[in-house]
């Protein structure tokens, strides 16, 4: 009989915590398997961590992780994953946007062999600027990141004990699910389901957090931001130069203007400015990346743990 890990992470309204937990029972206990569901706390605010110690009292099946601060939803993965038991482990929000009954279909598609599963929509039901910013950051990744993630896939997944192996052994910083999952190579399977309304609060991602998520995932996982930026410009200044000088030649030669000396110097010192601070602003963040990772801070610091 195989063992399921459900890995929750938590940040949300605390009415989220039981409304997923009587759910996911309801379809785990159908479904012959062994499991435990394990619910990180990532320092919610909402009182969802008084919430999740309950329901480890009332049941053993329940793991309660509880970080010491907010760092994060991906590190709350992180800290789950490196908990998990299973033979599959599937990662999903709490939310309640993923139906749970999702989890028989990538558990049956798991079963055939694939040692990724991942779950994707082909319907959105957001509002037309978060659509604009999801397709935005994916077309983002597809032209920077190596291994680009398929459009419409989310946090939903499925992952043999073999997959969590790995996942288990990555210590580095800025974590992101997702790309890890990329990075690793299994060739995935896809389930199509469709995301659902949130039950209750709101979402913690804000504008600036989406922004500085997809800034951390194509600049932990690539080189090519750097490369294409520093190409780019450099054409750009060369190109500019090009057309400044043909055009101070046809007016001079051709139209007996005198040349703006001052007006020209100007534009090219502020155009070669602008140009080189975007690429040492490129190039700081890379080299803020080295920084960060060379201290080997731990990823997350458990404060308590239920039932592990």
């Amino acid at each position: 009989m195989d063992k399921i890990s459900v890995v929750v992470p938590v940040y949300g309204d605390k009415r989220l915590v039981r409304m997923l937990y009587d759910k996911l029972i309801e379809i785990l206990s159908d479904m012959n398997v062994t499991y435990e569901i394990i619910f990180v706390n990532d320092c919610c605010p909402y009182g969802s961590g008084d919430e999740i110690e309950k329901l480890a009292k009332e049941d053993y099946n329940v793991k309660f992780i509880d970080l010491s601060r907010n760092f994060g939803q991906h590190y709350a993965i992180k800290a789950g994953l490196d908990n998990a038991t299973g033979d599959y482990t599937i990662v999903m929000d709490c939310d309640l946007q993923d139906n749970p009954k999702n989890i028989k279909l990538l558990y049956e598609k798991a079963k055939e062999g694939n040692d990724v599963v991942l779950g994707f929509q082909t319907e959105y039901q957001i509002n037309p600027i978060k659509r604009f910013f999801s397709d935005f950051a994916h077309y983002m990744t597809e032209i920077f990141m190596n291994f680009p993630i398929k459009k419409g896939v989310g946090t939903l997944s499925i992952i043999s004990s073999k997959v969590l192996k790995e996942i288990q052994n990555f210590n580095e910083q800025n974590f992101v699910y997702m790309c890890v999952i990329s990075w690793l190579g299994y060739k995935p399977a896809y389930v199509e389901i469709i995301k659902e309304e949130r039950k209750a609060g709101k979402s913690g991602y804000n504008f600036i957090k989406n922004v500085k998520l997809l800034f951390n995932m194509l600049i932990s996982n690539s080189n090519n931001p750097l490369i294409y930026f520093t190409v780019a410009c450099s054409f750009l200044m060369f190109l500019f130069s090009l057309v400044l000088i043909f055009k101070l030649i046809i007016e001079y030669y051709f139209l007996a203007k005198p040349l703006a000396g001052w007006t020209s110097l100007i534009c090219s010192i502020f155009f070669v400015g602008g140009v080189l601070s975007l690429s040492l602003t490129i190039l700081s963040m890379y080299i803020g990346q080295i920084a960060y990772g060379v201290r080997q801070r731990p990823l997350y610091v458990i404060k308590n743990k239920m039932n592990l």
